[in-house]
């Protein structure tokens, strides 16, 4: 069964005062915060362009100074030394310090790293089960006028049970172990994956919308807005994206922003962000379904993240005195033009339990070792067990092992 990255935002508000993004390329236009919202003079209530974006190369590697790039300036602070302000006290008295423009990314920092020892392959498998098509979070903008500045436009943002660059979906029935799986009329054989070439077709998630509607997603938001090609989305602590990862998954919900850069013909993402503040509480939570069972290794990666906390939970409670609760977080992506199917996927999207049994000291799940990323820049360290047979998915997929831009967002 093919698995997948899969999204169910529940709310999202709008506040974007304090916070920056830091991208090389608008640093030297002369600004390196979030865009302001263009002029009310940009949006008409006759805007009718519409366009989905189906999110792809969702790239968790920020291994030496990649963390540094990546993010948001969360606190309004820069804290460059131990002697700089910071938010709130970190648990030995040291904050964690900020990335490049005063990003806040200590989880990419200190904790990601670690996580993705534990867990072999990670970033390959998401890639794997992305090319393929299932879970695939799709950003639709509506009443956009089309251009590089809306100050108003309609955004949803929903999940896929699965995808196919088939053009003709009559034929189409469900199948599969659990009934999620697109298959070619008979429901002998898998219906092809998408292309990413900007025609592919997306089945919405029921669990994504409200009562089966595929124009009432439960992400919708009518006060989104588009400013210098970046479409600004911000999200509160409920929206909950999950990465599923073969037999398990990572859950990620933050105070922050979903922003996208829109390409000059309209067609992809060239880049985009997720990123905010992590809750202690949350981040523990998600090491079960990541498939970190061994209790003493879970307690080394909670002893890790609470030794780096860098953050309140809400910017707006406590004060600079008060103990950090929270994380700096941020992954990238890119996007590129998708279109959604007539009709919804009959069943919600699986979710596996890799911790159902309670897990064995000392035993990980078992997690697909052979990675295509391995094969392409160190070839000399692929498993030995590794066929070409074990390789041929990765090789075959139009998604390459995501890489982070080398300028940082």
């Amino acid at each position: 069964m093919k698995t997948s990255l899969a999204c169910l935002l529940t709310a999202l508000v709008l506040n974007v005062s304090g916070c920056s993004v830091y991208d090389a390329t608008l640093v030297e236009q002369g600004s390196a915060g979030v865009p302001d919202r263009p002029p009310e003079s940009t949006s008409s209530p006759d805007d009718n362009v519409e366009a989905v974006f189906a999110l792809r190369n969702v790239s968790l590697d920020q291994s030496g100074d990649r963390w540094r790039g990546v993010g948001l300036d969360l606190d309004g602070m820069n804290t460059a030394s131990i002697e700089d302000p910071a938010e709130c006290v970190a648990a030995n008295g040291n904050p964690s310090l900020d990335g490049d423009k005063g990003i806040d990314n200590s989880f990419g920092q200190h904790v990601l790293p670690t996580v993705a020892s534990l867990i072999a392959c990670l970033e390959d498998n998401i890639a794997l089960n992305q090319g393929l098509g299932f879970g695939t979070v799709l950003v639709r903008l509506r009443e956009w006028n089309g251009t590089r500045n809306d100050a108003k436009v309609d955004v949803s943002v929903l999940s896929a049970v699965d995808g196919t660059s088939l053009d003709d979906l009559s034929g189409l029935e469900w199948g599969g172990t659990s009934g999620a799986t697109l298959m070619e009329q008979g429901g002998s054989v898998e219906a092809p994956p998408p292309d990413w070439d900007g025609e592919d077709f997306f089945f919405a998630d029921p669990a994504s919308l409200v009562a089966g509607d595929i124009d009432r997603p439960n992400v919708w938001t009518t006060d989104a807005y588009v400013s210098k090609g970046r479409v600004v989305l911000p999200v509160d602590t409920s929206a909950t994206f999950t990465f599923l990862t073969g037999p398990g998954s990572f859950s990620i919900s933050v105070e922050g922003f979903l922003v996208g850069d829109i390409s000059e013909d309209g067609q992809t993402f060239t880049k985009g962000l997720l990123a905010g503040r992590f809750s202690a509480g949350r981040l523990v939570a998600t090491m079960l379904p990541l498939g970190i069972c061994d209790e003493s290794l879970r307690e080394s990666v909670v002893g890790l993240l609470t030794d780096n906390l860098d953050l309140r939970i809400d910017k707006e409670l406590g004060g600079p005195g008060d103990p950090c609760t929270a994380t700096g977080v941020a992954f990238a992506f890119q996007a590129i033009r998708a279109r959604l199917a007539p009709t919804i996927a009959p069943v919600a999207l699986p979710v596996p339990d890799p911790c159902a049994d309670g897990g064995s000291p000392g035993v990980q799940p078992a997690f697909d070792r052979c990675c295509r990323s391995v094969e392409v820049n160190t070839p000399e360290l692929l498993p030995a067990e590794c066929s070409p047979a074990d390789l041929a998915p990765y090789a075959n997929l139009p998604n390459p092992i995501p890489v982070p831009p080398v300028d940082g967002f």
